[in-house]
């Protein structure tokens, strides 16, 4: 037996907000003003169609959670770069410069862009250090959140958010999660 109409129009109506929030982020997203630590112009769509998947972490300067998550990104990056996947970070923090920028690059080894404007950090919806977001190279976020399930130490049993997605995403498959919970400094944003 079916749905009821009541229901089956609740839904229809409840996918076709989740499209145009999605869209609508995406466009936002598309917005962005992203610069290098090199003080250069570096657009959003440039950024992602440069791999078929990025993973987008939101820093803060001087935050122990991602000071905490410095060891795990490394290696997220050291076993997914190799199979097509970028790593970027970015800054929305008011009043952080190249130079702060350049500095969280190197502490994290791969790039990180300021924000200005906070304009990714509003579309992705990103309040904390450490969300992290996978957008495909059209743009589609596929996971957005936490890097994993905890907060400073990795404990045996923490859920590891991106890596699952990841996981998942170079198998050809959904995520088997689409969000995770952040935990983080609270973004201080432009």
């Amino acid at each position: 037996m079916g749905f009821p109409l009541r229901r089956r129009l609740a839904l229809v109506m409840f996918a076709a907000c989740l499209t145009v929030a999605c869209t609508t982020g995406q466009t936002r997203a598309n917005d962005a003003r992203l610069i290098s630590s090199g003080g250069t112009e570096d657009p959003y769509r440039e950024v992602i169609n440069r791999a078929p998947l990025t993973v987008f972490v939101f820093v803060a300067a001087k935050c122990p959670c991602l000071d905490a998550h410095f060891g795990r990104l490394k290696q997220l990056l050291r076993e997914y770069s190799a199979r097509g996947v970028q790593f970027v970070g970015v800054d929305s923090e008011v009043g952080t410069t190249p130079e702060v920028a350049a500095s969280e690059a190197r502490a994290l080894t791969f790039p990180v862009l300021l924000d200005r404007g906070a304009k990714l950090a509003d579309a992705f919806g990103a309040e904390y250090a450490t969300y992290a977001v996978i957008v495909d190279r059209q743009g589609r976020v596929v996971y957005r959140g936490g890097i994993d399930s905890d907060k400073r130490k990795l404990h045996d049993d923490a859920t590891p958010y991106v890596r699952e997605a990841l996981d998942d995403l170079l198998s050809g498959k959904t995520p088997r999660r689409a969000t995770g919970r952040a935990l983080g400094c609270t973004l201080r944003k432009w």
